[in-house]
């Protein structure tokens, strides 16, 4: 519900002012499908304009909706109009006191409903002395059945994107939005590739109980997620305990921007899990990661059946990224990198592991550990590319 929507609810505001309702406040809360979020809103003031809120899974956020007139008019199915200090009950709601201090006066909840039959909140609120006019009352209902459908409209959009955006991924899920759905839709692009797998899980699985394992993919899952988005990549798939991330590049430079991004990300993962193995749990074992990195060319797109397609990365060089992770762990070693890694890093000299063969590849290759990262190490310290870098 952002951009268009916010532009329509402050038009609707400045309308109804200008036809003589004096409405100060017009607020929404709308049930959404987003795995951190139960619902989204959106509040325009006079004299402030439109600003969306969301609300969470919390006890706090249902106890928020328990004491407010939307819940009461949404189950009681009809408009419930309330005038500060004319009921007792009311009165000693959460909301309503909270718009009392602000110099609310009335206060007006109606039921939205969706052409699924899903009712939702939609208030109306005035500062005005005597609040608004009883003539206005019946304006709100008619306003709410095209509301509703303009609400609907732009919570469908969101989401579809939310659901695509949390199972492909934010780049994978703007591409299958924008119409890139047939099996072998996609493109050729060069990237970074990473996988990385919990050592021994077979064992952990064989003896965890569901929610202790849960539990443990949760955790580790969350660290790498977070710092693989907050270092540019992105996360396309999760294969049992393995997490495949990309982090894509176009050209001499961004490729180096990214390998640098991906070790820093990689890294990070591991300080990060080694802080939560020292805080521990007590149905959790230790998380010890193996990683594989490789760069270059691969396909992006629509693979699979007829009617189940997955949208990832396909090719030689994401099977060599996770032979490298596989590799990892035989040598027990958190991390290795791959020559053409080490190469557009520029600082692996010392860093070389051994040259081994790898399942299905006909040459054995040259691994690497990941080395020390500084952003000299990558671009070198007089190179232009660095120093602009730095800059940003």
């Amino acid at each position: 519900m952002l951009g268009r929507p916010c532009r329509i609810f402050a038009a609707l505001g400045e309308h109804l002012q200008n036809i003589g309702v004096e409405v100060d406040r017009i607020s929404t809360g709308i049930s959404i499908l987003d795995p951190n979020y139960h619902g989204e809103g959106l509040i325009w003031e006079r004299g402030v304009g439109p600003r969306v809120r969301y609300f969470q899974h919390t006890p706090e956020m249902s106890e928020s909706y328990n004491q407010s007139l939307w819940k009461r008019s949404t189950e009681a199915g009809h408009l419930i109009r309330h005038k500060f200090g004319h009921h007792d009950e009311y009165d000693r709601l959460k909301v309503v006191q909270e718009l009392k201090e602000q110099g609310y006066t009335d206060y007006v909840a109606v039921p939205m409903v969706f052409s699924d039959g899903e009712v939702h909140g939609l208030a109306f609120a005035s500062r005005a002395a005597d609040g608004f006019k009883d003539e206005y009352i019946s304006v709100f209902e008619q306003i709410t059945a095209p509301l509703a459908l303009i609400c609907e409209l732009f919570n469908s959009r969101q989401a579809s994107e939310n659901i695509l955006n949390t199972y492909l991924g934010t780049r994978a899920g703007r591409r299958v939005m924008n119409g890139e759905i047939r099996r072998g839709d996609g493109e050729h692009i060069n990237a970074i590739v990473a996988f990385c797998d919990i050592r021994n899980f077979t064992g952990f699985s064989n003896y965890l109980t569901d929610k202790a394992l849960l539990q443990l993919l949760n955790e580790y899952f969350g660290i790498v997620t977070s710092r693989v988005e907050q270092h540019g990549g992105e996360i396309l798939k999760f294969i049992g305990d393995e997490v495949l991330a990309v982090f894509p590049y176009t050209d001499e430079q961004s490729a180096r921007i990214a390998a640098f991004e991906a070790m820093s990300a990689l890294r990070e993962s591991m300080a990060d899990l080694t802080i939560v193995n020292a805080r521990g749990f007590p149905d959790l074992p230790a998380i010890h990661v193996g990683m594989g990195v490789h760069s270059g060319r691969v396909f992006f797109g629509n693979v699979g059946g007829q009617r189940r397609l997955d949208f990832t990365v396909v090719g030689p060089v994401v099977n060599e990224a996770a032979r490298i992770a596989d590799l990892s762990k035989r040598l027990n070693q958190e991390m290795l990198i791959s020559q053409t890694v080490a190469e557009v890093l520029s600082c692996c000299e010392d860093t070389y592991v051994g040259t081994y063969p790898l399942k299905g590849f006909p040459t054995p290759v040259k691994v690497y550990q990941a080395p020390e990262l500084t952003r000299s190490c990558v671009f070198g310290p007089g190179n232009t590319a660095f120093l602009a870098f730095e800059k940003n």
